[in-house]
This record gives structure tokens, sequence and C-alpha cells, in this order.
């Protein structure tokens, strides 16, 4: 475990009298391996927050993950709750974060989830064959080209094209088809076996649907703890930033996700959002704590598109703790 630095207690966190109310409750800024929470105008970093003791992490690089803000869960995930939901699941970096002891995890994106379903039941077999892919252009186009239908040597090709595409960037033509061009890169890791392993383990224990949202979350009750993280809007219409699918996920589903949102904590179940800093979002959320995340870009359609950005987190339950530890909870 790395060494932590001294810190203070997050009893300094108290409110200022005669602040305006505002449900933004403070702000978080990840740079490296440094959080800095601010908030009533005190800063408080913290180096190295500790993550739940797994030694799963993403095997996927994916377009909107979430790595960057995962080793800052303990500061905003409920102390203890029942079952985690995730329905955006993309590369997992949340759930593998918090290693949760009871999961239902689920994606729009049928193949994604087929390529987990087969990381869980045969492991062996992907790394077998992932073991006879070599990166260079011909045989990244010569594969995007096949299709196979054994479910391990599926998931091996989606393994491959994905940490050798473009940015890790999932898109599609019109009829369905993988189409994102080849990745320059010096020696990627195609087959990290000790991590697909350690993923395939921690799989066994999770429910995996394909599906919308809606569906795949009915079941929340009381207690329970979902995490969405959709594709990020740009404006008032269509998201125009991750094509997430060959369906884009529209402003209209925004609004659909807010409302279900708010169903879920009228049910109990502690609900954490994150999305676009954008007015017109957090108008969709009233009644929910706002966090403003901070952060360096990752993804872009390029490079010198990169910089700093800012999202937000919305919550149904209060963040940011004031003096007990959130570490390694469930």
């Amino acid at each position: 475990m790395p060494r932590r630095a001294k810190q203070k207690s997050w009893r300094e966190f108290r409110p200022v009298s005669g602040r305006k109310k505002s449900n933004q409750i403070g702000r978080l800024e990840l740079k490296r391996d440094r959080v800095t929470v601010i908030r009533n105008g005190l800063r408080l970093s913290r180096e190295h927050v500790q993550y739940a003791d797994s030694q799963a992490a993403p095997v996927l690089k994916w377009a909107g993950g979430k790595q960057w803000l995962a080793k800052a869960a303990p500061l905003f995930v409920p102390p203890k709750f029942g079952r985690y939901y995730e329905p955006f699941f993309g590369g997992g970096a949340m759930f593998f974060s918090l290693a949760p002891g009871r999961a239902t995890v689920a994606d729009r994106n049928e193949e994604l989830v087929a390529t987990y379903r087969a990381i869980r039941d045969d492991v062996e077999g992907i790394i077998r064959v992932l073991g006879g892919y070599r990166y260079n252009k011909n045989v990244y186009y010569k594969t995007r080209s096949l299709l196979t239908r054994a479910e391990h040597t599926a998931a091996a090709r989606f393994i491959y094209l994905n940490r050798t595409c473009f940015n890790g960037l999932f898109r599609v033509n019109r009829t369905g088809r993988f189409n994102t061009p080849y990745g320059n890169y010096v020696n990627p890791t195609i087959c990290n076996s000790d991590r697909l392993r350690a993923v395939s383990v921690s799989l066994k224990r999770v429910t995996l649907l394909a599906g919308d949202f809606e569906r795949t979350t009915a079941r929340a009750k009381a207690g329970d703890f979902a995490y969405f993280d959709p594709p990020y809007i740009t404006g008032h219409k269509d998201n125009g930033f991750l094509k997430y699918n060959s369906r884009l996920f529209t402003w209209d589903d925004q609004q659909r996700l807010a409302r279900w949102a708010a169903e879920l904590k009228a049910r109990g179940v502690h609900v954490l959002v994150s999305n676009a800093d954008h007015r017109a979002v957090r108008a969709l959320y009233p009644g929910f704590r706002v966090l403003k995340v901070s952060r360096r870009a990752s993804i872009a359609g390029e490079n010198t598109s990169r910089g700093q950005t800012s999202e937000i987190l919305l919550s149904s339950y209060p963040i940011l703790p004031t003096s007990r530890s959130r570490n390694g909870q469930k």
C-alpha cells in the first residue's frame, strides 16, 4: 500500500453562516495521485485515497471511463449499501475499485456484456487466443473485418481491437459493424493475464445484463446503491461527445434518466449520477446534491483539444464525509 500523506480531519468542513443556499456542496480537483476537496472556502488534499482490497482493475479502455474518478470513491459512495447497480458499465472502473459483495452490472452494448461473460466463464481460453495476436496494422484490419462465433474467441477479438484501436473508442457503422481505425501505440499491452484472471474472479459474484438502464435497475430497493454514468451531453439535444453504440443517448434519454433517478431516490435507493457540468443537466435533478469535479480530459477527437474539464456528481444522499472513513465499506 503506498504511503499516505498526513492529513487533517474531515471535521474541518463546517457550514459557513450567511451563505446563500445552494445544492452544490463543494468541488473535487483530481490530479495524478492527489485528490483536493474544496468546500466552504477550505482546501484539503489527500494522497493515494485507498481502494477496496481487490486486485481486479479494468481490462478495457473505454471512452468516458472513470478510472480517474474511482480513486476518490471513498469520498462519495454511501458508507453502507446492499446490492450495487451499475447500468452503464463500460470499463467498470468504479465497480472494480469498490469491489462490492453483491452487484448487478449492465450495458446496452451487447458485445461488451458478452465479453465480460466470457471473461467470467472461460478466461483461460481468452488468454490463449490473445497470446496469438500481434500488434500491427494488417493484423488489426484483418481481425476487425472477421467475425467469430465462439464466445471466448469473440471476446479475445473484442479485447484485441479495444486495446489497439484509436483511443479505445467503440464505434460502429450503420450496419452495426465495428469501424474504429487503427491506433498508433508503442508496444501496447494486449493480454494482461493476471488482470484478466482477477477480473474473472470478481465477476463470478455478479449478475451481468444487457439492456436499458431502467430495466436493468428495476429491482433496486431501499438501501441499495445505483451508480449511473451515461454518455455525456454537449447541448440540449443529441450527445455528440461519445458514440456509445449505434444509438445515441439523446436529451430525451437524459430526461428519462433524471426521472428514473428521482423514482429510485423515492424508494430509498442511494443514487449517484455522473454527468456533464451543464446548467440544463443540473436543472434535471432538483433535490440532488451537486459535487463539481475538475480533471484533465483524457479522451478527445484531437490531442490538441485535451485540457481541463469539469464534470459533476449528483447524489441523493450526503457526500464528502465529515468524520468517519468510508474506505472498504460494502
